[in-house]
């Protein structure tokens, strides 16, 4: 099969495969590839993988700010993907050495609003206290203050 538009044609000119999947809850997945020797089945499977590297990188676009890159050239590029991705394992990393249960979206937000404070990852992840111990901590604080 090729492509039937004469900008098709000539911007793709091998041949080319239609294979239609059948997935798990009964929808259908229609691709078009250039592989001619994988099975139907090995095509899904390289796409399930690829969607899954997708989500990641949408993942990282969307919490880690990785909007647009700094630099033009290929190590420069390649910098930036590295620093988001060693910025994800730290993240997931502290999510589970602590026992919170926060999503990693919710640790990420946590530490960026966090990180001019100096605290330990257990009290950053700690639910705050009830807001009555708060207004008691702060009339304390401005005791403290007026008296000092």
């Amino acid at each position: 099969m090729r492509l039937s538009s004469g900008k098709g044609r000539k911007d793709c000119p091998t041949d080319l495969r239609r294979v239609k999947i059948r997935r798990e809850d009964d929808k259908v997945l229609v691709f078009i590839s250039n592989d001619l020797k994988r099975s139907a089945a090995e095509i899904a499977a390289l796409y399930k993988s690829r969607w899954q590297i997708e989500l990641f990188f949408k993942w990282i676009k969307q919490n880690l700010k990785v909007k647009r890159f700094l630099g033009r050239s290929e190590n420069a590029v390649r910098i930036q993907v590295l620093t988001a991705m060693i910025a994800y394992l730290l993240l997931r990393l502290a999510q589970i050495t602590t026992p919170c249960k926060l999503s990693l979206q919710q640790i990420a937000r946590r530490i960026s609003l966090n990180l001019t404070r100096r605290c330990s990852l257990l009290e950053l992840f700690s639910d705050p206290p009830d807001s009555m111990e708060v207004n008691l901590l702060q009339n304390q604080g401005s005791l403290e203050l007026a008296y000092a």
